[in-house]
C-alpha cells in the first residue's frame, strides 16, 4: 500500500500551512527521510520528509495550495504498487484544470447554448453577501470562531477589515471560508465601508491604501507577492506599534573589560567548543541578571492583568534571507556561559538553514536585537509582542571619553532599550538598562553573580 507522507504538526495556534515547494518530481526516487516538500507557514518553513524508501508517485497537493494539519500531501510507491493519477480539485490554486467533457447527445437534438455555458469547472459561486454598511467611524472586532478551518491568509483579512466569518459562505472543500470568498464579500461592501469619509481617520488595524501609480518606461519596477514570512513580520510589527506604548532609552556601555576577556579566551574557547565566543552570551547573562532586579521587564499584559514570568526564555534576533526570525534560549538562567553560547550558535544556523521547529521561536519573554553586526550604532527596536521590552545591541566604537579628568580611547556601545510604557515607568527603564551595563563593565563579577 502506498505511504502517505501527511502534513504534520504545526505547533501550537498553527492548524494550516501553504505548500512551499516539492523538492522531488513525480517519478523520483526517494530515499527514507529524505525530504520531499517544504511547506511555508505565518511564523516558519518546514520540511516534510519521507519516512520510507520509494517513488514519489503522486503529488496531491500542488505548490500554492493551503492545507491543514494531517491532509495528504503526496504518496510514495514501492515497485509493483501502483497509484492512480492525481485528480483536477488537488491543483492548485490558479491553475488550469481540464473541463468536464457534457455526455454525448443525439445529433438532431441541440442544447441551447445557454445550457452548454453551463458546463464549468464547478459550480458557479452565487453572489457574494454585501458587507453591512456600518456609521463613520465604528468600530468591532473581527470574528473568527476557533473551530472554522480557515487560512492565515483569512484569518488576516477579516482582522484587517473586522469581518465577521460566520456571514461569509464558503466555495471551498466542506464549505470552508476561501480567501476569494472574503475579497468576493468586500467587492460586495458599500463603498462609504471600503474607504474613510472625507475627514475620517482609517479604522485602526487597516492603514489606508495608496493610489495605483502608473509607471513609465524609464522607471523599472519589479512586483512580487509577499512571502508568508514577510506578510507576519509586517503584520506583527505594525501591531506592536499599535498596541504597545513604545517609548526608547538609550544608554553607553564601557566594553574594555569584556572586549580584552574576550580576546584573551576566544581561541581556547573555539578550539575547546568547536565555534565562536561571541558577546551575545555575555549579554544575555547580564540581561538576566537585570531582569531579576526589574521584573516587569519581564512582564507582559494580558486584558487588565500582569502576567510577571518567573522564567527567562530570551529570545535573539536572526537575519535570515526570509526575513527577521527570533529563535528563543528557554530557561537561559539555567545554563552556563557555555551552554548558552552553544545553544545560541546552534539557533542561528537552524534559523539560516529554515529548519527551526515551531517550538524554537515560541515562548521568549525578552528579546536581544543585535543590529551592532551589520554596522549599526543606534537603533529602536520595535517590541515583540507581548513582552515589554526589547534591548537593541549595536557596534562597538572606539570613542574619545573622560576617564579620571584625562580624555582615552575606549571600545564603547550605546544601548537602546525600547519599552511598553503601559507597563515599564521611565525610571525603572533606565535603571535596568545601567545595571546591565555595570555588570558588562565588570565582566568577571558577572561571572560570580550570575
Amino acid at each position: 500500500m502506498p505511504l502517505e507522507i501527511r502534513v504534520p504538526s504545526l505547533g501550537q495556534s498553527v492548524p494550516e500551512a501553504t505548500v512551499g515547494k516539492w523538492l522531488k518530481k513525480e517519478g523520483d526516487k526517494v530515499e527514507a527521510d529524505e525530504p520531499v516538500v517544504e511547506l511555508e507557514t505565518d511564523k516558519i518553513n518546514m520540511e516534510v520528509t519521507a519516512f520510507r524508501a520509494g517513488t514519489l508517485a503522486r503529488i496531491e497537493k500542488r505548490e500554492g495550495a493551503t492545507v491543514a494539519v494531517g491532509e495528504v500531501l503526496g504518496l510514495i510507491a514501492q515497485e509493483g504498487e501502483e497509484v492512480e493519477a492525481a485528480g483536477a480539485e488537488d491543483e492548485a490554486p490558479g491553475a488550469e484544470k481540464p473541463k468536464q467533457e457534457a455526455p454525448a447527445e443525439e445529433p438532431e437534438e441541440k442544447k441551447p447554448e445557454v445550457e452548454e455555458a453551463a458546463v464549468e469547472e464547478k459550480p458557479a459561486r452565487r453572489p457574494a453577501a454585501k458587507a453591512p454598511r456600518r456609521p463613520p467611524g465604528e468600530r468591532r472586532e473581527a470574528v473568527i470562531p476557533e473551530d472554522m478551518k480557515t487560512s492565515p491568509a483569512v484569518r488576516r483579512l477579516a482582522r484587517e477589515h473586522q469581518l465577521d466569518l460566520t456571514v461569509i459562505e464558503g466555495s471551498g472543500k466542506g464549505g470552508r471560508v476561501t480567501r476569494e470568498d472574503v475579497q468576493a464579500f468586500l467587492e460586495g461592501a458599500p463603498e462609504a465601508e471600503a474607504a474613510p469619509v472625507a475627514g475620517e481617520a482609517a479604522p485602526a488595524g487597516r492603514a489606508p491604501e495608496a493610489p495605483a501609480r502608473e509607471y513609465g518606461p524609464d522607471e523599472p519596477v519589479e512586483v512580487v507577492p509577499m512571502t508568508p514570512i514577510r506578510k507576519t513580520i509586517a503584520h506583527r510589527m505594525a501591531e506592536s506599534k499599535r498596541t504597545a506604548a513604545h517609548v526608547t532609552t538609550v544608554d553607553e556601555c564601557d566594553f574594555g573589560a569584556l572586549v580584552e576577556l574576550r580576546e584573551r579566551t576566544k581561541d581556547d574557547f573555539l578550539a575547546q567548543h568547536g565555534y565562536k565566543l561571541t558577546y551575545m552570551p555575555f549579554l544575555m547573562k547580564a540581561s538576566i541578571a537585570a531582569l531579576r532586579e526589574f521584573p516587569q521587564v519581564n512582564a507582559s499584559i494580558r486584558g487588565d492583568d500582569i502576567v510577571y514570568h518567573r522564567f527567562y526564555h530570551i529570545g535573539v534576533a536572526v537575519h535570515t534571507e526570509a526575513g527577521l526570525i527570533v529563535p528563543v534560549v528557554k530557561h537561559a538562567d539555567r545554563k552556563s556561559m557555555v551552554e548558552i553560547a552553544g545553544e545560541i550558535d546552534g539557533l542561528a544556523k537552524k534559523a539560516r538553514e529554515r529548519k527551526l521547529a515551531m517550538e524554537d521561536i515560541q515562548g521568549g519573554t525578552f528579546t536581544l536585537s543585535n543590529a551592532g553586526g551589520f554596522g549599526a550604532i543606534l537603533s529602536t527596536p520595535v517590541i515583540s509582542q507581548p513582552e515589554s521590552a526589547v534591548l537593541g545591541i549595536h557596534k562597538i566604537v572606539e570613542r574619545p571619553v573622560a576617564r579620571d579628568g584625562q580624555i582615552v580611547i575606549r571600545p564603547m556601545m550605546w544601548f537602546g532599550l525600547s519599552y511598553d510604557h503601559r507597563l515599564v515607568d521611565g525610571t525603572p527603564a533606565v535603571q535596568f538598562l545601567r545595571r546591565i551595563c555595570e555588570l558588562l563593565e565588570e565582566p568577571e563579577r558577572m561571572l560570580l553573580e550570575v
